[in-house]
């Protein structure tokens, strides 16, 4: 089965899940509201989320998305990251709710998920994935200009200390192949918490099914899905690098493009220019965000633990951490 038919499918399961979770409202009330709302008609998103259900107007201009109680958005924080990355992401605003659900208008960014445009992006030695990551270098760098104070005065000896902790866990419980790097991770995390490195907030998402490009140029057109973002150390979501550079498939393992040197220094040196040099605190920050995204799994309990071998998490940290992938 091809990756759209995938997609396609998984998106029915979820839009199915959701109406039956938020009973009795239905789907065809949703699609009647945001009718009413945009003044068009409306057709499901290709890509939909596990808590929501999102439409998008038949222009294409608009977007309106119903959101499980649970799983409201916090208006005032996205606020924050609207300014922290204008440009980048959607402006949301609230349009009450159907029943229990919560529905919210927004700007539609545009393009089409990541993992749908892999053909273009990667054709003529991924000459339209160079222009995606000269603007993906824009988008972080945007943080650290733009993010407001009111963002920046997060407790950062709390958060600290809750990041030193779980790093430790993991220096401990991950496969000693790992120790080294986490050592020295740790011992440099203090100088992230700095007063002259700023706290911003960072997508902890960063996956091919919420960046959105334009397949004709490459250009980045927005991010999505915003809802489980952090505020914390400038340089924590730059892993999401990796989700560029290669291919993470479950059960199968994470495997670089033949070029991703190459694609690399792109990116490397179009944000050393953006940030107007470069503080190795920015590789620190990127290592540690790729452990803690990465280096923890459920177990059957349902307990937070550190990644067992074989696991996709462990073979993801085995490839961009040391090195232990093959190229495609």
């Amino acid at each position: 089965m091809d990756m759209e038919s995938l997609i396609r499918n998984l998106s029915q399961m979820q839009i199915q899940a959701f109406f039956e979770q938020n009973a009795p409202v239905k789907q065809a009330q949703c699609n009647t509201e945001a009718e009413r709302i945009s003044g068009e008609s409306v057709h499901p998103t290709t890509v939909q989320g596990g808590c929501s259900y999102t439409v998008v107007s038949e222009s294409g201009s608009l977007v309106v998305q119903f959101r499980c109680n649970d799983s409201a958005l916090d208006l005032g924080f996205l606020k924050g990251i609207e300014q922290a990355y204008e440009g980048f992401v959607p402006h949301h605003e609230s349009m009450g709710k159907v029943g229990k659900v919560h529905v919210y208008r927004m700007n539609n960014v545009g393009g089409v998920a990541m993992y749908l445009a892999r053909d273009q992006l990667h054709a003529n030695d991924c000459l339209l994935l160079k222009k995606t990551l000269q603007d993906y270098t824009r988008f972080f760098s945007s943080a650290w200009w733009n993010t407001p104070q009111t963002m920046k005065d997060t407790d950062r000896g709390e958060l600290l200390q809750t990041y030193d902790a779980q790093l430790s866990v993991l220096e401990s419980g991950l496969p000693s192949r790992f120790r080294q790097t986490l050592n020295k991770i740790r011992s440099r995390l203090p100088e992230l918490f700095a007063g002259d490195w700023p706290m911003v907030p960072n997508h902890i998402d960063l996956q091919e099914n919420n960046i959105h490009v334009d397949t004709t140029s490459g250009s980045l057109v927005g991010i999505c899905n915003w809802k489980e973002t952090e505020v914390s150390p400038f340089g924590m979501s730059l892993g999401g690098l990796e989700a560029m550079l290669g291919i993470r498939r479950v059960n199968v393992g994470y495997t670089y493009l033949p070029n991703q040197q190459a694609l690399r220094d792109v990116f490397w040196t179009a944000f050393k220019e953006l940030m107007k040099g470069y503080d190795d605190r920015v590789d620190v920050a990127r290592i540690a965000g790729l452990f803690l995204d990465n280096g923890f799994q459920h177990d059957e309990d349902g307990n937070t633990v550190p990644a067992q071998e074989g696991s996709d998490d462990l073979i993801f940290l085995d490839a961009v951490i040391l090195g232990n992938s093959s190229s495609q």
